[in-house]
């Protein structure tokens, strides 16, 4: 994922103020947001635990 850390926050950010813009409550926009931001969030903690586990081999006991 090319997304990461900074970029992610100000994408999050971004795609917040745009819902908070566009709906009709906070409710709205926050549950539109978060329709957004919840896969892409899975998406990048996927992608940081693939690679955790390719710097840390799993041990066998």
């Amino acid at each position: 994922m090319d997304r990461l850390g900074a970029n992610l926050a100000m994408l999050d950010g971004a795609d917040l103020a745009h819902a908070l813009v566009t709906e009709s409550s906070v409710d709205d926009a926050v549950r539109a947001y978060e329709s957004i931001m919840l896969p892409r969030s899975i998406e990048a903690a996927t992608g940081s635990a693939e690679g955790l586990d390719n710097l840390v081999p799993a041990t066998i006991s």
